[in-house]
């Protein structure tokens, strides 16, 4: 299975890094769902 999954394999050398922790509140949803689609989809 190593052999033929490889690819979905992390490298040993990944580290996970969290974030600043937050509530995710919004006073705008609508604009907020907006900018993190510019931010990190388009």
């Amino acid at each position: 299975a190593g052999r033929r999954f490889r690819w979905l394999i992390a490298p040993r050398s990944t580290v996970v890094q969290p974030g600043p922790v937050h509530t995710g509140l919004t006073t705008d949803p609508a604009a907020e769902t907006e900018r993190l689609l510019d931010l990190l989809v388009r």
